[in-house]
């Protein structure tokens, strides 16, 4: 996945070979459609969203090329979801080859699109940071006793050390996977109404780790980027979780702007701000006094998967995507019912980190991450939740 080719857009080497395997895929979702909840009618929301997004462009007039990369970006993260789930369902031990591969990745071809070769900031956040925690999960997922009687220093030792050197969304998945496995561990469940005091015991820690450890470490510059520090500057140091979260992720909110503007079939797939007025109300929201050159063309601010669909489509399109997504997740979380599952942790993991990625990463990210994450909750909803009963083999 880590070498990519241009056609039409970015495609990688395994999107090429699992458009080879789609007359296969296809005939294995006719009979495990039935077999496992849910995935027929996950697959059928999948033809819908296509189906709707086909039909959006064709309203908006978008340029084919332009239609057929928002297009395939849904198109392939379901062919790929399917193709990762095949194989784990037949042997989920093969799981733990998604983070040896994510190293082996990285170190034989660099990350797929070049961003660690930046600066030293970026080689971080690209390069050792993704390591690192693929790293640990590869060490989890061996199942050494010695590893879960320390689990939660290893896991809560990494995600500080990934905080300080400035990947911070990576570092703070971790560390909300640390906390949610404290919760998992004593209430010995996921409903809501169990785990709430809690919850609101490990928002006050992480408010007050914000306030007291984090904001004045990044200011005097013992922690984080450069960056971190010019985005928390533009909020005054505000340490309250809501105005960092603004900080970093203004695309975000801008994008909801753009998505209410055009809400009925939407801007079309990388559709350009062609007076600036997105780029500039980015600027305003950060206080930026800078000018937007409308001569520069650019596209619409859009660094998320689920509110893309909206900005991209439309309101049925984005509807669409977000049945898709609150059920994967929910299946996701139904998958840690098994309390025996050696996979729980890496179950977390999965659920945490690629929630705020496809809410805060770019649309391409669905094809990438979220198709294997998505693979991951299904086929651990499957093994755990509907064969909790069995044992596990890693033979």
């Amino acid at each position: 996945m880590n070498v990519r080719i241009d056609l039409i857009g970015s495609i990688s080497l395994t999107e090429l070979f699992v458009l080879t395997q789609i007359p296969h895929l296809l005939r294995w979702l006719n009979v495990q459609g039935k077999r496992i909840p849910n995935l027929h009618d996950i697959s059928i929301g999948f033809y819908l969203l296509i189906g709707v997004q086909i039909f959006a462009e064709f309203m908006v007039q978008n340029t084919i090329i332009n239609a057929l990369k928002g297009v395939s970006v849904t198109f392939m993260a379901f062919f790929l979801m399917l193709f990762f789930l095949e194989k784990l369902v037949r042997n989920i031990s093969l799981i733990i080859w998604i983070p040896i591969c994510s190293i082996l990745g990285l170190i034989i071809f660099g990350d797929q699109f070049g961003f660690s070769e930046q600066g030293d900031d970026t080689y971080f956040k690209f390069y050792i940071a993704p390591i690192t925690v693929s790293s640990v999960y590869v060490i989890v997922l061996t199942k050494w006793k010695w590893i879960q009687r320390y689990l939660f220093l290893l896991l809560f030792s990494t995600s500080i050390f990934i905080i300080i050197g400035g990947a911070r969304s990576l570092g703070f998945s971790m560390f909300f996977t640390t906390f949610a496995l404290l919760l998992y561990d004593k209430y010995k469940t996921i409903k809501f109404k169990r785990i709430l005091p809690g919850m609101i015991v490990i928002v006050i820690i992480v408010q007050l780790f914000l306030s007291l450890v984090y904001m004045p470490k990044v200011k005097r510059g013992e922690w984080g980027t450069t960056q971190n520090r010019t985005q928390f500057e533009k909020i005054n140091w505000n340490s309250n979780i809501f105005m960092i979260l603004l900080s970093a992720r203004t695309d975000f909110f801008v994008s909801t702007i753009a998505f209410l503007d055009k809400p009925l079939w939407g801007h079309g797939s990388w559709a350009i701000d062609y007076t600036g007025k997105y780029h500039l109300l980015q600027l305003r929201m950060l206080d930026d006094k800078s000018k937007v050159k409308t001569e520069t063309l650019k596209l619409i601010p859009c660094h998320s998967v689920v509110m893309g669909k909206g900005v991209s489509n439309g309101i049925i399109a984005f509807v669409v995507f977000l049945w898709i997504f609150i059920k994967v997740y929910k299946l996701g979380l139904k998958g840690l019912s098994s309390r025996e599952s050696p996979y729980n942790v890496y179950l977390l993991w999965t659920i945490i980190s690629s929630f705020q990625l496809l809410l805060f990463g770019p649309p391409a990210v669905l094809k990438n991450n979220g198709s294997i994450a998505f693979a991951v909750m299904l086929a651990l909803f499957y093994l755990n939740y509907l064969q909790s009963r069995k044992p596990f083999s890693m033979n």
